[in-house]
């Protein structure tokens, strides 16, 4: 209080101080001791020293507005942080304690619902804090209103085609992990970056030990990759998203906070990061785990220390991906790197055969290249929750749940029909894999079922998020100093985001809650915590 009512910001009092942002930051979030600094904050603020030790500032009296600002919140910033955190470590664990060891009913895998829902009103109990956050949230509030909209009218024009359960599970698949990243920015208190840091890493190593003592021994016996799947359950493919998301934190740690006894063993940690996932088959996507390895190189590459770590976790991931794939070979990552660098369009042109079928749907129906065929209605999430309903599958987890929308019918409509059935029937392998050939994606199902404006406003908002994620990391890695953890979160969210917005080509990950909710948490975090940094 004392600093705004000398209309200075951070970065000046830090300059008078002889501080840093960072530990400016901490005093001011009541994270670090101020004693030591009160006399200097009393005499570059112009108030009695005296003062502060009474928790009162006696130069003149508190505004109205200044009372507003200092008024106690009904979620404290304690609170905020540790919603968050629960919210994010029980969204990566929950499918543990449903499949693989089932203590837990599988209804609740929908814990990201009640995730939603406690985050958002927990939000709503807390006051907004300024200008500079509100601007972080608004347009994204914009494109959540026009995606909503557009999808109620492609609705309503296609009632012929569409049913409500599909609708609101479309709906909620691509808009709440937008409303996750509202709800975090306004939770969570700024000067806590290290206490995501560690629970990042603590869930990462969590999902080591899982796949060592539980999946590996499994692996041996079945020789079946499905298992590895950690505390994921039965999807392998989201370990492997997190897994990234690890190895770019551990990475950014190694680079940026050499003191933490994680950065000691990151090397060691990489390495079986790198095998975990090359055990769990993940052949569709090397080449994103290349992009990935390559982004890394490029953030941390700015320094020194961090381009050596980027070098090594690179060379680590060539020599993992030999050693695993010499010697087990019925993995075939051998064949699959042999076909990306011989025939890599085999795999461009099997994901352009699913394009051509929205190209079909847009000649026969050209009203739905404005607003689509309806939500749930052709290849998204939602269409395969209730198409799927009967299916007996260990990873149909909505199976049992949905068929109350339907009224025990079978879900089906004419387009999918048309033109998505006969893609799954005829379930061609590419190179060993049916990820390239199937009909599902993030992107035609948007395309398909709300129209060219709907797929911009999504993909908009998610290449958006991106970038800013980018400009974070750029922002963070210039600005640490050492032992900062905000880098390493940084990086993380990159990756993220990155990450996803490649799986989506391969399936319908934009809809994956598991998946989203942690990618739009990280950017919430990330923003915020610069934000307070540079306020200006």
């Amino acid at each position: 209080m004392a600093r705004r009512r000398r209309e200075m910001t951070q970065r000046q009092l830090a300059a008078a101080l002889r501080l840093t942002l960072w530990d400016v930051d901490r005093i001011e979030a009541g994270q670090r001791d101020p004693t030591p600094h009160l006399a200097a904050i009393a005499d570059i603020t112009g108030f009695d020293e005296a003062s502060f030790q009474r928790s009162t500032l006696s130069a003149r009296p508190v505004t109205g507005i200044e009372a507003r600002r200092a008024a106690p919140t009904a979620v404290g910033p304690s609170s905020g942080r540790l919603l968050t955190l629960g919210a994010i470590s029980l969204l990566v664990t929950v499918r543990f304690f449903t499949e693989v060891v089932p203590v837990l009913p599988r209804v609740a895998n929908f814990a990201d619902i009640p995730v939603l829902v406690t985050l958002g009103a927990a939000a709503l109990l807390t006051r907004t804090s300024t200008k500079r956050s509100r601007e972080s949230y608004l347009p994204l509030a914009l494109t959540v209103f026009a995606f909503l909209a557009l999808s109620v009218v492609s609705a309503v024009v296609n009632s012929n085609r569409t049913e409500p359960g599909p609708v609101l599970v479309f709906v909620y698949g691509f808009l709440a992990p937008i409303g996750i990243y509202v709800a975090v920015y306004r939770l969570w208190p700024s000067g806590n970056a290290r206490a995501l840091s560690r629970t990042i890493a603590g869930l990462g190593l969590l999902q080591l030990v899982v796949v060592a003592l539980i999946d590996v021994p499994r692996f041996a016996r079945s020789h079946n990759p499905d298992y590895i799947s950690g505390t994921f359950g039965t999807n392998a493919y989201q370990l492997v998203f997190f897994l990234l998301v690890f190895l770019a934190l551990t990475s950014g740690i190694a680079a940026n906070e050499p003191q933490r006894r994680l950065a000691r063993f990151t090397p060691l940690m990489n390495i079986a990061v790198l095998i975990t996932i090359l055990l769990a088959q993940y052949r569709s996507l090397l080449v994103a785990m290349v992009i990935a390895m390559a982004t890394l190189t490029f953030l941390l590459g700015r320094r020194a220390r961090g381009l050596v770590i980027a070098v090594s976790t690179g060379a680590a991931f060539v020599l993992t991906f030999h050693f695993v794939a010499s010697n087990l070979p019925a993995l075939k990552l051998q064949a699959a790197a042999s076909s990306l660098e011989g025939h890599p369009g085999r795999y461009v042109q099997g994901r352009a055969e699913i394009a051509k079928s929205v190209g079909r749907l847009y000649g026969d129906l050209p009203a739905t290249i404005v607003i689509g065929a309806g939500p749930g209605t052709y290849s998204s999430r939602a269409w395969q929750t209730f198409a799927n309903a009967g299916s007996t599958s260990r990873s149909n987890v909505a199976g049992s749940y949905v068929g109350g929308f339907t009224g025990g019918r079978s879900y089906a409509t004419d387009v999918s029909t048309t033109y998505v059935l006969p893609q799954i029937k005829q379930g061609r392998i590419v190179e060993g894999s049916h990820a390239v050939s199937n009909p599902y994606s993030s992107y035609t199902s948007l395309l398909a079922e709300v129209g060219i404006l709907g797929f911009a406003l999504m993909t908009a908002a998610y290449f958006r998020a991106f970038g800013r994620a980018w400009r974070l990391a750029r922002r963070a890695i210039a600005a640490a100093h050492r032992d900062d953890p905000l880098p390493a979160v940084a990086l993380a969210t990159v990756v993220a985001f990155l990450t996803l917005l490649q799986m989506a080509v391969l399936e319908n990950w934009l809809e994956v809650s598991r998946l989203t909710f942690i990618a739009w948490a990280l950017l919430a975090i990330s923003a915020k915590e610069l934000d307070a940094r540079e306020p200006e």
